[in-house]
């Protein structure tokens, strides 16, 4: 009973900050960007301060000091230790700060036990609008076994998460406007408000907008062609996401595409010249939830996709949680 009664606390945590933000509306007005002070953390950067200028929103800058089992092995009292990691972070900070010196900015050092507790409390208090990471894109054995901080942020915020992983060129360059949006759906629950969110951004931003549906390879693990009622109710199901939204630039392209999900999607991405891929978060408080295109498939995207990869979490139903 206990365990059912802090699950629903923490829904309804997180409903408070969906009502805060409106998904037929994007806005990046405060961002939090999450950082470790790793290559991959500031590559993130480069792309935070780029959307910062280009929407004039202001950075939180955010790093968590979190014991691990190495600080209990350590010579000396753990509070110590923690110490010592906490003005080296503030080092690493005063180099992240040098780099947001042209937009408006707040650097935090916090301490936490878990990651995602220290950000939910931070998306509340500062009414952020998007959080922006870097990944290293691990995937395997070791990545189930120890975990990574950018998935359960990006598995648990009510609020779009845009990751940037390895292959993602420096974002310094770019003018934090995207322009060719990237929209991959297999049309699972809530597939309609991450299309809504994805058709209100590109509206907002004159982007041309993309749409695909992956049909999956048959269990023997062929790449046969799927029937034709298959893939033209997949076109409809594209086609009727986007009704009477003229506002767009030019009408979006609907792909209908069969194989393994992670490769068509980054392929489609590269064919199409997207600079942002947008996927949605399934609701779910199982270890494991999926994406809507499977959580296997989301990190194969987010590892090699060479753009940003945004995720939106559609709001929770109360149903959800008994």
């Amino acid at each position: 009973m206990a365990d059912i009664t802090a699950q629903k606390g923490q829904v309804n945590e997180a409903e408070s900050v969906m009502d805060a933000y409106n998904y037929e509306q994007p806005h990046f007005r405060t961002l939090l960007y999450l950082t470790d002070f790793s290559p991959c953390s500031d590559a993130a950067l480069t792309w935070a301060v780029s959307v910062a200028k280009a929407n004039g929103a202001k950075i939180y800058a955010l790093h968590v000091v979190i014991p691990d089992a190495l600080v209990f092995l350590a010579p000396g009292s753990p509070g110590v230790v923690l110490d010592m990691h906490e003005e080296w972070a503030r080092g690493q900070m005063d180099r992240i700060e040098s780099q947001l010196a042209e937009v408006v900015h707040e650097t935090l050092i916090e301490r936490g036990g878990d990651l995602w507790k220290v950000v939910e409390s931070k998306l509340q208090q500062f009414k952020i609008d998007l959080v922006v990471l870097g990944t290293h894109g691990r995937t395997g054995l070791r990545k189930v076994l120890m975990g990574s901080a950018a998935e359960r942020v990006l598995r648990h915020s009510p609020v779009p998460v845009m990751t940037v992983g390895p292959a993602v060129h420096n974002g310094g360059a770019h003018d934090g406007k995207f322009h060719r949006l990237l929209l991959a759906t297999d049309f699972a629950e809530g597939s309609t408000e991450t299309a809504n969110y994805a058709i209100s951004f590109a509206e907002r931003n004159h982007s041309d907008l993309t749409l695909v549906h992956v049909c999956k390879a048959n269990k023997r693990g062929s790449r046969e062609k799927m029937k034709d009622l298959s893939i033209a109710e997949a076109l409809y199901q594209l086609h009727e996401m986007v009704p009477g939204r003229d506002a767009i630039q030019l009408r979006p392209d609907a792909l209908v595409e069969c194989g393994d999900p992670g490769d068509r999607i980054l392929d489609v991405a590269k064919r199409c010249g997207a600079d942002l891929i947008v996927m949605g978060i399934h609701n779910s408080h199982r270890l494991f939830a999926a994406t809507h295109m499977e959580i296997s498939t989301a990190h194969e995207v987010v590892a090699h996709s060479m753009c940003p990869v945004l995720t939106v979490r559609p709001p929770i139903q109360q149903t959800q949680v008994a």
